[in-house]
Formats: structure tokens, C-alpha cells, sequence
């Protein structure tokens, strides 16, 4: 089964519970509801929120979940915005992409 990262954060949400995402080829990094962005935000990772997450299933058990799209840079974007979420950015940005009365749960 694949779906978007936007959806990925969408059912963090849903759970209210932290989960480690990984990122086939880079690493992996914990988010933590609520997962909150503005519409500059959304502008800012717009190709991120697009990238592909795989769901692995094998015999009816969950096997993995993970971040891969074919275009490896993609995969960088959503790196980077899953870092930023993280607060591994400037103050500037993370408030700007995430804070503040326009950010809206994803």
C-alpha cells in the first residue's frame, strides 16, 4: 500500500501518539503529534507532502512503513521537512512553516 507523507503525518494525528518516520536511504526521526502547518508551510514543502510512503504488509502482519519515492530528491525534501517539524531548523522558519494562528492540523 503506498500514500502520500501528508497523509502519513495526517494518521500520526489521528493516533496523537509519536512514531519514529523513516527515510529510505537517509534516516529516521520522531514526530510528534500535533503536526501543525501554516499555508506557507504547506507552499514552503508542497513536493515533500507528495513524496511516496510505502506500508509493507506480509501474511496480514505489518512488516514496514517508510518514506520512498523514485525521485531521491523528494525523499530530500521530505527529509528536510520532517527535520523541520523537528525544530532542526531556524526559529524563523519552524514558526513560520508551523506556528501561529494559520497553522492548521495536517
Amino acid at each position: 500500500m503506498n500514500v502520500t507523507l501528508e497523509d502519513f503525518l495526517h494518521a500520526i494525528n489521528i493516533l496523537g501518539e509519536d512514531r519514529d518516520v523513516c527515510v529510505d536511504g537517509i534516516d529516521s526521526i520522531a514526530v510528534c503529534p500535533p503536526v501543525k502547518i501554516t499555508p506557507a508551510g504547506r507552499e514552503h514543502f508542497k513536493q515533500a507532502l507528495t513524496a511516496n510512503v510505502v506500508v509493507e504488509y506480509r501474511n496480514d502482519s505489518h512488516v514496514d512503513t517508510y518514506v520512498s519515492d523514485a525521485d531521491e530528491a523528494i525523499d530530500e525534501m521530505a527529509w528536510e521537512l520532517l527535520k523541520s517539524l523537528a525544530g532542526y531548523c531556524y526559529v524563523d522558519g519552524f514558526d513560520q512553516w508551523f506556528e501561529g494562528e494559520n497553522a492548521e492540523l495536517i
